[in-house]
């Protein structure tokens, strides 16, 4: 860093903080990124516009959205000065999360409908995967917007066939993300966690809900049709590397030796997809439940009742959420987004005959021939 502020080189200057901060920012690190977009800047400098956009996505990222907007629309003017395609596209895409996020759909519609339209006209469409993937909501609002919903088709198409602020407290604990919805994947700190034995995944999350129980109680929830010795020995195992692969304090016992009781340990910050999920069912966000969702919860399990009871009940929720959705949109006439809730929700369960049908009913009325043909050769297809 000291060499490029010593090189002269402005923009290298610039490209360096402006990397370092999403750094920062991407592990969590807000205040750090901040502080990194500062201390490159002379005193009572103002940001140029590559960094006041770099600043407002941290602020996104805090969930600082108001001041996240007042930074992008600062920035906007001189990224189009600029003549910086890239730097231009990926403003925008950000631009409108915050927009979205702060309530102000139809500005976001706007916002989004422009980059998508950039960034199917660039040539290193790669380039931007990882914001598609970090703004997975929007991603998923839009495939619910008429306006834009067959421009981002086309870009998560395009980009599949391309590329097949914390506190000191905060940083102390040790942040562990699991995803079990349609894959299985642990980090810890922003980093895969490789773990072989299925069982540990599901111990988290079973954990998370039922802190405090024994080996026994553990064993008789997950595993009752394993003979005793081996399911104990099991979630021994479970737990031996669950502790190796995220520190010994991700799971902790209290009460006597001879039967422990274990629970998550408090210096663990653990951030489950279930959880999320369940936050959006409650607050009927459709953009984010579809976001959460990627397919039935740890579907390679199959030995562990709790987790068919588990898959089972947020399968239906979501289906349940999204028809409410989609019936809602038909009685108020938007019937665009009524036919794009249906897909959506026959991704989820392609089997649901009674959404089969009303998608035809509906695409009837507002699709062309050749998708209604679709629809009704795959509700056909279905009744054989």
């Amino acid at each position: 860093m000291q060499i490029v502020q010593r090189s002269g080189d402005h923009e290298a200057r610039v490209w360096t903080i402006s990397r370092l901060a999403e750094f920062y920012s991407e592990q969590g690190q807000h205040a750090k990124a901040m502080e990194a977009l500062h201390k490159g800047v002379g005193p009572g400098q103002e940001l140029p516009p590559p960094l006041l956009v770099t600043r407002a996505v941290v602020l996104r990222r805090r969930g600082q959205v108001e001041l996240a907007l007042s930074d992008f629309e600062a920035a906007l003017p001189g990224v189009r000065a600029m003549q910086d395609a890239h730097l231009l596209t990926r403003t925008l895409l950000h631009q409108a999360d915050a927009l979205r996020r702060a309530g102000r759909a139809q500005e976001a519609v706007g916002c989004l409908r422009e980059a998508l339209e950039r960034l199917l006209q660039d040539r290193d469409q790669g380039r931007y995967k990882p914001d598609i993937e970090e703004l997975a909501e929007l991603a998923h609002s839009a495939l619910l917007e008429p306006e834009v919903a067959p421009f981002m088709e086309a870009v998560l198409e395009r980009l599949a066939a391309v590329t097949g602020g914390t506190s000191l407290d905060d940083e102390r604990l040790t942040h562990v993300q699991v995803q079990t919805l349609g894959r299985v994947q642990i980090t810890r700190d922003g980093q895969a966690v490789p773990l072989t034995l299925h069982g540990s995944a599901l111990l988290l999350v079973y954990l998370s809900q039922h802190p405090g129980r024994t080996r026994q109680e553990i064993q008789l929830d997950l595993y009752p049709d394993k003979e005793p010795v081996t399911g104990s020995n099991y979630i021994r195992s479970v737990i031996r590397e669950l502790r190796e692969g995220l520190g010994r304090e991700v799971v902790i016992h209290t009460g006597p030796h001879n039967q422990p009781r274990y629970s998550l340990g408090p210096g663990l910050s653990l951030t489950l997809d279930v959880e999320e999920l369940r936050r959006a069912l409650g607050e009927g966000d459709a953009a984010r439940i579809l976001a959460l969702y990627r397919g039935p919860f740890m579907a390679s399990v199959t030995d562990s009742e709790w987790a068919d009871g588990l898959r089972e009940e947020l399968q239906t929720a979501v289906t349940l959420a999204l028809r409410e959705q989609m019936r809602a949109a038909r009685g108020r006439g938007d019937l665009r987004r009524a036919l794009l809730l249906a897909n959506q929700l026959l991704r989820v369960d392609p089997y649901d005959p009674e959404v089969l049908e009303e998608r035809v009913e509906i695409a009837r009325r507002v699709a062309s021939p050749q998708e209604v043909a679709r629809y009704v050769v795959e509700l056909q297809r279905m009744g054989t």
